[in-house]
């Protein structure tokens, strides 16, 4: 940093002015902390109170946080948009779709990858189309270990993520048969159900789960099912409406079961659909987005025989999308222990964001208002708040002062057609830090404090 003393520019505001340009430029970053006033004031030969000075212009206009006894840190509050070259406020964004990848064994990963390509160059050529064997083992296995499912190698299938497989079902199952879906349902199922045309009837969807009876009387049907951790709900079905479930399950009638957030449960584990009916109907669907990182587009099904072959004759002229590269690795990660390490480890990371969350939001004004449900698994839960405001411009309020919420309505094509209460936000933290998280509540019931 330097001072010019024969400027006429106060040396306060040089000093602010040169914190301001290394913000903006990424020099200093959100949450580093300052050098302290006295370390700052003898490099600069300046007195400590023109240091002071410059910090409290720097915390007034936002750019520094003071905390006591710790010093001056960058704020995580603003962010520089290099599209319009200016300041402005953080989003906290309670997505649903974060994951937290800091804490992702990257030195492992890259030990295998390099291994991986040194080993075999015969891997940048075709592989088998359902995927590579070693990895398919793998997963097998795993799953035994993790969700007591069991099946053979051949009827697991890889594809290039959750989405790509689910619509690949689609395309086989829904020609002759339509797409059950709750109808608090997933905005991606339901885009790719759209996209690839196939009619959808909905079925109620309420705080238990799924309404079986109103199932029971579908004499055929593909029903998309989260029966761990719904997503958008968060509901986590009982073991008799699984039962029912399986019980429906029949000639012209599948279940595509989406393991989702199996993973992270923090109780004991739920039975899978597929555990309980010895795989017969139902398609198990995998992913190893949400466990290890977004850009790990590798996706698995597990399929009954009459589904592979089927597949199959409908793949024969494709070859697998997914590198194999990068399944050989995955497969290496796995085997090792390497991926139940990371997911045990996630768990507790994901416990602790879910109980700073619930505690940051219980001690707030809006926490008096609100209940929580299913908190009890993974990176999201379900807010309800009892707020004098209508829900769109509640959630607008929310948006423009910084804080982006997702109302479960917006995925529902029927919003009459619910047990819940208006103003109920999906909310997600994965991504976030606990900061970040706490910041984020405190904005939330700040911005809507007027209206509790």
């Amino acid at each position: 940093m330097k001072i010019d003393k024969a400027s006429p520019v106060p040396i306060y505001l040089q000093i602010y002015n040169n914190i301001v340009d290394e913000i903006i430029n990424g020099y200093l970053i959100p949450e580093e902390r300052l050098p302290s006033r006295r370390s700052l004031s003898a490099e600069l030969g300046v007195a400590q109170r023109t240091v002071e000075n410059a910090y409290q212009k720097l915390v007034v206009d936002e750019y520094v946080i003071a905390r006591p006894k710790n010093g001056y840190f960058v704020s995580s509050e603003r962010v520089w948009d290099e599209d319009y070259r200016v300041m402005k406020k953080r989003i906290y964004n309670f997505s649903t779709n974060g994951v937290e990848t800091s804490k992702l064994p990257f030195a492992e990963w890259s030990k295998l990858l390099r291994t991986t390509v040194r080993e075999d160059k015969g891997l940048f050529q075709h592989g088998e189309k359902a995927g590579e064997w070693g990895l398919r083992k793998s997963i097998r296995r795993m799953l035994f270990r993790t969700q007591g499912i069991k099946c053979r190698t051949e009827q697991i299938i890889i594809g290039p993520g959750a989405e790509d497989l689910l619509r690949d079902l689609f395309m086989l199952l829904a020609p002759e048969s339509k797409i059950l879906l709750n109808n608090c349902y997933y905005y991606r199922v339901h885009g790719i159900a759209k996209e690839c045309r196939v009619p959808i009837e909905y079925i109620k969807n309420g705080a238990d789960g799924i309404d079986t009876e109103e199932l029971m009387r579908h004499e055929s049907g593909i029903l998309f099912q989260k029966p761990t951790h719904d997503l958008p709900t968060s509901v986590t079905l009982s073991e008799d409406k699984r039962r029912k479930i399986i019980e429906w399950l029949g000639e012209g009638k599948y279940v595509i079961e989406d393991s989702g957030e199996n993973n992270f449960q923090y109780g004991k584990m739920a039975k899978t659909l597929w555990e309980m009916s010895g795989g017969e109907n139902v398609i198990y669907l995998g992913s190893f987005s949400k466990t290890i990182a977004p850009s790990m587009k590798i996706g698995y099904i597990v399929a009954p025989d009459e589904i592979v072959k089927r597949w199959f004759e409908k793949k024969r002229f494709y070859s697998n999308r997914v590198s194999r590269v990068e399944q050989v690795t995955l497969s290496k990660f796995i085997d090792l222990g390497h991926y139940e390490r990371h997911i045990n480890y996630m768990r507790d990371i994901y416990r602790e964001k879910t109980a700073a969350f619930k505690k940051a939001i219980n001690s707030t004004e809006l926490g008096k208002k609100s209940i929580i449900t299913g908190d009890d698994a993974g990176m999201y839960c379900l807010v309800q708040c009892d707020v004098k405001l209508e829900e769109l411009h509640a959630k607008e309020l929310l948006e423009q002062n910084g804080v982006k919420l997702s109302l479960l309505t917006s995925s529902m094509d029927d919003c009459s057609n619910t047990d819940f209460p208006p103003n109920t936000y999906v909310v997600g933290y994965g991504e976030m830090t606990i900061s970040q998280i706490r910041e984020g509540v405190a904005l939330w019931s700040k911005i809507l404090a007027e209206y509790l």
